[in-house]
């Protein structure tokens, strides 16, 4: 019994470290999610484009997840429950701004007088 609550202890993340993490992954997965979704973002609603991208992204983050905690060196593989969703939900508002979706678009036809 008194190894399981060490365990619980030592997984435990201090939140400061772990949302300095879960903003690096944001930053470092941004680039590679606006690639995957660009070309098809830009025809969707604002909730459709928000799953889509949530789904594309998961891969990305996943991978700058396990990038990020390898180079950390308290952190461990346990954080990544809570680092994958946070960096996930902190990255769609980012593609979704960086693509323009869900931003009025200025009607360029004049009309007549």
């Amino acid at each position: 019994m008194i190894p399981i609550i060490a365990k619980l202890f030592r997984s435990t993340a201090p939140s400061d470290v772990v949302d300095a993490l879960v903003r690096q992954v944001a930053d470092l997965s941004l680039e590679g999610v606006v690639e995957r979704v660009a070309a098809r973002i830009d025809q969707m609603t604002l909730s459709e484009a928000r799953g889509y991208v949530r789904a594309r992204a998961a891969h990305v983050v996943r991978r700058q997840t396990r990038q990020v905690i390898s180079q950390h060196q308290e952190a461990t593989e346990d954080w990544s429950g809570a680092i994958v969703p946070a960096a996930t939900e902190r990255l769609v508002p980012l593609v979704l701004r960086q693509t323009g979706v869900g931003v009025p678009r200025r009607n360029l036809m004049r009309n007549a007088a």
